[in-house]
């Protein structure tokens, strides 16, 4: 015999739960709308392996080896033959998880919503988290330039166009590509173009010295070209800036001369991220069931709680990201101007 079960069909507040943890979770997500993308089917295994193609007898840079002479043909004289070669990297899942617990007389009593208003602060609190997670692994990059000198504990410069011209010499002689892509808007797991650029993603701290580039346009200026992220500021050159408060700095790493910049003791050392196409990739906090949402209320009794004396509001996720190509990337470390 069959019966119906509240879960037999998945509840429309959890369905709505759900919805609302995504809606407050986008706005804060920057990092999470570009590299390359991906969703773990359910039942595969905790592990993603990433693959791509090399190119043609890789150098070291990760560029072709390539000399047009080879590649002469001699009459009636058939070639010798090559072959393909690919790199595998593989990234293990995680499971992250936030949840808020609240008592019955706060349920029936408080004139707020307590409940509603766990729900929107636990879509934010795990797009901070998720967004922290793919911090930590880009910011973790090899290939890293300062703004003056050869170490972090010298670093007591801001940003200069220079600096991202060295980067961008950095990425085309390693054949990286241009951004072209990021995840799409709304709740739907899929990608939209942008216009080719490299992303630079930084700190908010930064933004007056990003502003102060030798040929900076606005977002608001643009005249052809429509902004590839709501933070987007706005660009110089093939540089299209996104900010994020989230993109902390390394506190007081710096040089013990401030030189105007912000720092107690020490500088702090901003790491401003240079990104490629396919330079890296994470799963997506995106669409639905990609949240997992909790939602118990205190009326709601069992064995652990046998008076509906309290509820839990909270989620859960699984993610991972990693560096796929340290040559498609480049960290720049600088200081912030203190105004």
């Amino acid at each position: 015999m069959t019966i119906q079960n509240y879960s037999t069909v998945a509840s429309r507040n959890l369905i709505r739960a759900e919805q609302d943890m995504l809606k407050h979770a986008e706005p804060i997500i920057v990092l999470g709308n570009f590299g390359t993308q991906k969703e773990q089917p359910l039942n595969k295994t905790d592990t993603i392996v990433f693959r791509r193609l090399n190119p043609f007898n890789m150098q070291a840079g990760g560029a072709p080896g390539i000399t047009a002479a080879s590649f002469i043909l001699a009459e009636g004289v058939t070639p010798n033959s090559n072959t393909i070669s690919y790199t595998d990297v593989s990234v293990t899942l995680q499971q992250y998880g936030v949840l808020f617990k609240f008592s019955s007389k706060a349920e029936m009593m408080y004139e707020e919503d307590i409940p509603s208003d766990m729900a929107k602060l636990t879509g934010e609190t795990m797009a901070e988290v998720a967004e922290m997670i793919r911090y930590g692994v880009l910011r973790g990059g090899t290939n890293v330039l300062y703004g003056n000198g050869s170490t972090r504990a010298g670093v007591n410069t801001v940003v200069t166009l220079g600096l991202l011209r060295k980067a961008a010499r950095t990425l085309e002689s390693n054949r990286a590509r241009r951004v072209t892509q990021r995840l799409s808007s709304g709740p739907n797991f899929g990608t939209s173009p942008v216009e080719p650029g490299y992303i630079v993603f930084v700190h908010t701290d930064v933004e007056s010295d990003i502003r102060n580039l030798p040929g900076f346009t606005k977002r608001e200026e643009y005249a052809q070209r429509s902004a590839v992220h709501d933070r987007e500021i706005g660009g110089t050159e093939n540089f299209r800036v996104v900010t994020s408060p989230l993109l902390t700095p390394f506190d007081e790493a710096g040089s013990g001369t401030l030189n105007g910049t912000l720092g107690t003791s020490n500088v702090d050392v901003y790491p401003i991220l240079v990104i490629a196409e396919d330079a890296w990739a994470n799963v997506a906090l995106k669409g639905m069931g990609a949240v997992k949402p909790t939602i118990l209320s205190a009326r709601q009794k069992n064995h652990a709680n046998p008076l509906g004396q309290f509820g839990y509001v909270g989620g859960d996720f699984w993610m991972a990201s990693v560096r796929l190509n340290e040559n498609w990337m480049v960290r720049l470390e600088v200081g912030a101007t203190s105004l």
